[in-house]
């Protein structure tokens, strides 16, 4: 019998709070929003502590703060998350993809020797050893299987083929 009253209180606190959401206008509807969703959050947990099963949420914040940095790298290969992080950043009015995260054209473009001492690093009177370490390190940082781009890996690449010949 309890349980049926408590679910009759929450009902109509959920119809009266909908309705005063429905009513505001602007930025007070998005103050109310948030303070209703903070108010419901603390009376779930309150309720939670209460009944003895807070531990269980307590475990699950627990697993998804330690599952959070990978979970937000394999949100990138899914297609439709994948075509919104590559437009995130884009200004209004610009089409295709982000220079940054886009991979590099199809066409051969050049590149001075200048361009790609630059690139690694390198000064004049660079060995070839020098090139391969230098090559090593910025891949290290840069790979695309480390968060890196797939165009700064393209260019670090293309750099130590035009310096090896």
């Amino acid at each position: 019998m309890a349980r049926i009253i408590i679910l009759i209180a929450v009902a109509g606190i959920g119809l009266i709070l909908w309705h005063k959401i429905k009513k505001t206008q602007g930025d007070e509807r998005k103050k109310l929003i948030f303070w209703s969703i903070i108010g419901i959050v603390a009376c779930i947990l309150g309720i939670l502590a209460v009944t003895g099963h807070l531990n269980v949420i307590t475990a699950a914040i627990a697993a998804l703060v330690a599952l959070a940095p990978r979970a937000i790298q394999f949100l990138k290969y899914l297609p439709f998350i994948s075509r919104l992080y590559k437009q995130h950043g884009q200004q209004p009015g610009q089409t295709g993809h982000n220079e940054q995260h886009s991979a590099p054209s199809k066409h051969k473009q050049t590149m001075s020797t200048e361009q790609a001492m630059d690139i690694l690093g390198l000064k004049a009177g660079y060995t070839d050893e020098d090139v391969k370490q230098a090559h090593r390190r910025m891949m290290q940082k840069n790979h695309p299987d480390r968060g890196g781009s797939d165009y700064l890996a393209a260019q670090i690449n293309s750099a130590k083929d035009v310096l090896l010949g």
